[in-house]
């Protein structure tokens, strides 16, 4: 068996992980750079010539360093992905092929093939991957079991603890799994351990008191992260303000409570106040209604010319920006800085909420004590291997081999990473 880490061992996002035997090759996730990136993208060309001879490649979820590449894959190649996430992505590239020229990535969307939790999927008699849920900043995340040739791999795409579901992956992996004898393990936060870990709940605790304090707030957010959307829903019902929202943003909405909202009201979303037609706010009976509840929008980095415009309209209290994604987007001159984050920002002064730093923001990502509790649980016998994380960041596990950048043969396992 052949393990290659073509991308991911030393950068976070981009992921891309082939697993080979003599007749047959997988993937689990063919992801793009991530905004900022200085790496260099893989043209369709060499994205053909990786693939044309796999047989599957399995997506763990559908953020676009994990599954940004999948409108490049030959049509003869099946993949596969939570049905839940399917329709995400759907709701995603209808929204953006009414600007831009998508039909590529939707065509390629209606391709894939849906998986249910833990149904194992047998490729060419050879690979059996099984999938399991975990907790992240997106919809409908799993992680995969892989065995092959006498060995189990577990490979745990982006996971967290400290999300509302969060509670069940040990017990998935107590109950489920169990022991395993190779670990393919996201690292993300190695490098961010001065970052504060706050859990989902107190974030809807903190959004509730900001919205008692303040009558009109947008949050700037991922538009499909499911946990960030289900705390400020909840405030929203808790103080009577209005969940605003524009069209696409009511779809994705309305996927996640058909898919979650009958195991449980938290994602349930029905407190909705959908904004349908162009600037239906500057209609005097509805500017009167919202005027007089207040709200809280959830709007995307491409939203400022739509936040200046409604400035202009509700001017009896200055709005509040609650920033709710990673802080290196908002870094004047980093290496990560997004503009059309900082253009938002800007629009708002000081009146902002300021992610992490304020408990508005938390990392969809593992912390290091998770991380190793997950090794101590599965106990990989062969040894760890680190993926989605920064170069100069190291994985640290007292009692396990940790397999770093280079070629490692090991118990008939070749290791490329």
């Amino acid at each position: 068996m052949n393990i290659t880490i073509h991308r991911g061992a030393n950068q976070i996002g981009g992921c891309i992980t082939e697993i080979a035997t003599t007749t047959t090759k997988i993937f689990i996730d063919f992801g793009n750079n991530l905004p900022g990136s200085q790496k260099t993208e893989l043209t369709a060309n060499e994205v053909a010539q990786m693939t044309i001879d796999a047989d599957a490649i399995f997506y763990t979820h559908y953020h676009g360093d994990h599954v940004g590449l999948h409108h490049l894959i030959p049509e003869c190649v099946a993949q596969y992905m939570g049905a839940g996430a399917i329709d995400v992505m759907r709701c995603k590239y209808e929204a953006l092929n009414a600007h831009q020229d998508f039909s590529q990535q939707l065509v390629a969307t209606e391709r894939m093939i849906p998986f249910k939790e833990r149904e194992r999927i047998v490729v060419n008699n050879s690979i059996i991957v099984t999938p399991f849920f975990v907790s992240h900043s997106a919809f409908d995340a799993y992680m995969f079991l892989i065995e092959c040739e006498g060995k189990r791999i577990l490979h745990t795409g982006d996971f967290r603890r400290h999300g509302y579901l969060g509670k069940g992956l040990f017990p998935t992996l107590k109950s489920y799994i169990g022991t395993v004898d190779l670990l393919i393990i996201e690292g993300t936060m190695l490098g961010r351990q001065q970052e504060q870990v706050v859990t989902e709940h107190q974030i809807q605790l903190n959004t509730i008191q900001a919205l008692k304090e303040h009558k009109y707030i947008f949050a700037l957010c991922s538009s499909t992260d499911i946990d960030r959307l289900a705390s400020f829903h909840a405030a929203c019902k808790a103080t009577g303000r209005q969940f605003l929202m524009d069209s696409y943003q009511r779809k994705v909405l309305d996927v996640f409570t058909e898919y979650c909202g009958n195991k449980s009201s938290l994602y349930k979303f029905d407190h909705l106040f959908e904004l349908q037609r162009n600037k239906p706010y500057r209609i005097e009976k509805i500017t009167n209604y919202l005027k007089d509840k207040g709200f809280l929008m959830p709007v995307r980095m491409n939203s400022s010319w739509l936040i200046e415009d409604m400035m202009k309209v509700f001017t009896d209290e200055a709005p509040w920006l609650i920033y709710s994604m990673w802080d290196g987007y908002a870094e004047e001159n980093g290496k990560n800085t997004l503009e059309n984050v900082i253009a938002i920002r800007q629009l708002f002064e000081n009146r902002i909420f300021d992610g992490v730093k304020k408990g508005f923001h938390t990392s969809g990502h593992a912390d290091i004590q998770t991380l190793q509790e997950v090794c101590e649980t599965v106990k990989p016998s062969i040894g760890v291997i680190p993926i989605h994380k920064d170069a100069e960041t190291h994985f640290v596990a007292q009692g396990f081999r940790i397999f770093k950048e280079g070629k490692t043969i090991v118990d008939g396992i070749e290791i490329i990473m």
